[in-house]
């Protein structure tokens, strides 16, 4: 993990310190992932990534009270909104498709504070369980193998798939709320299917960028190379031109069609 700039830091001590103050004994640890865990974290384009563990189920209006919290809690001058879950040590614990959650927060745009108690689950926590395990950093509470299992690969595979799935309706939408939608959406599909291409192919974890520099390294015989040039420019802060739709369908359908295989 590379240095964390000390406002970052700073703000990851606020958040367990609303933690804290609203689950006392029953918060069992929580964890940073995603590219600020793994030294890939740009202040413009990444998101402060946190998972939590608490004891026990919650009463609603305790979940709610912690995620306006969490929400109004103010994010570090140099950038970076929050994603965060919280969710049961029992939960935690035992591999499922869709995990249940207790609460969802997000600072994107305005402040999304879900309750759990409303939704089946999320799917995209195997992937945040399993990123929090091979290269999570704990920010209170045990390492983070003493709580999360060895992930499930098919699990996973369906999880990179929804993701895909998502994006593509996300583009289709016009990436709504970001300022210059069509680069978003093809810096995000395009790094967000080299990751899943390097898990498939080498059954490793890591952040977009990672995955992106993999498939540099590959011979992949796809012609992909602007595509990741491009993806990459756009997650260092610049504007490159814009590549076409056709050749961003093809290069992220091509990796789809090879996580569909696997998963049948």
């Amino acid at each position: 993990m590379g240095e964390v700039d000390p406002e970052v830091e700073r703000y990851l001590d606020d958040l367990v310190l609303v933690l804290r103050g609203h689950l006392g004994g029953k918060l069992v640890g929580a964890y940073l992932h995603g590219s600020l865990a793994m030294g890939a974290f740009d202040p413009g384009r990444s998101d402060v990534d946190v998972v939590a563990i608490c004891a026990e189920s919650l009463s609603r209006s305790l979940r709610l009270a912690m995620g306006r919290a969490l929400a109004a809690t103010p994010r570090p001058p140099s950038g970076g909104d929050l994603e965060f879950s919280l969710v049961t040590e029992a939960v935690a614990r035992a591999p499922s498709p869709t995990p249940p959650f207790e609460l969802h927060v997000s600072t994107h745009q305005q402040p999304d504070v879900i309750d759990g108690g409303e939704h089946p689950g999320d799917e995209d926590l195997v992937v945040h369980f399993a990123m929090a395990r091979a290269r999570g950093r704990a920010l209170v509470g045990p390492d983070p193998k003493d709580l999360f299992p060895q992930p499930n690969r098919e699990s996973l595979i369906r999880t990179f798939l929804g993701d895909m799935r998502w994006a593509r309706e996300q583009s289709a939408a016009g990436w709504e709320g970001h300022h210059m939608p069509e680069l978003a959406s093809m810096a995000y599909r395009v790094l967000n299917a080299g990751r899943s291409w390097r898990f498939l192919e080498a059954g490793t974890l890591g952040s977009k960028v990672e995955g992106a520099a993999w498939v540099r390294r590959r011979d992949a015989g796809l012609d992909g190379m602007p595509l990741i040039d491009a993806a990459l420019a756009f997650q260092r802060g610049e504007i490159p031109e814009t590549p076409a739709e056709a050749d961003v369908e093809a290069f992220v359908s091509t990796i789809e069609a090879m996580l569909q295989d696997e998963s049948r």
